[in-house]
């Protein structure tokens, strides 16, 4: 039986308890849930009903004027870097560099797949270690000679 009263609460506000019929009041009067939320129910009614007073919704006389004044006043100071952002020249500019890159990303990628770099491959250079034998100063050298051939 709740859920049929509760499917008309929305119905029974808009039209009132006369029109509700016996069995949706004598339900009421007995069944204090519904009747509760019948009564949150008609208190958010009449806030909602507050809010659709005439003195909400019309603005103050003068209202629209002080808007487009203000409006006016900061379309005027518009900063030199906005008007600068905002210009086709500049636009285009940032696309032109955009493209262009792309276009060197799109080279370097390509020039460094075709020597092997990018492949994740270590390039082997053809090198014999020096042997490290002698006196201190041949040793030094050969050493030397290994760290920067590998």
């Amino acid at each position: 039986m709740h859920g049929a009263i509760r499917n008309r609460l929305e119905d029974l506000l808009q039209h009132g308890r006369v029109t509700a019929g016996q069995e949706v009041n004598n339900h009421l009067a007995s069944c204090g849930e519904c009747s509760a939320e019948l009564g949150v129910m008609e208190s958010q009614s009449k806030l909602l009903g507050l809010l659709r007073s005439p003195e909400l919704i019309d603005p103050a006389p003068g209202f629209y004027a002080r808007v487009l004044q203000r409006i006016d006043e900061q379309a005027s100071r518009v900063s030199a870097w906005a008007a600068l952002a905002c210009s086709p020249v500049l636009t285009r500019i940032a696309y032109v560099t955009l493209t262009l890159a792309l276009v060197l990303g799109g080279y370097v990628i390509t020039s460094e797949a075709r020597d092997g770099d990018l492949t994740g491959r270590p390039t082997m250079l053809a090198h014999v270690d020096a042997p490290v034998t002698g006196d201190a100063v041949q040793q030094r050298q050969a050493v030397l000679e290994n760290f920067a051939t590998h």
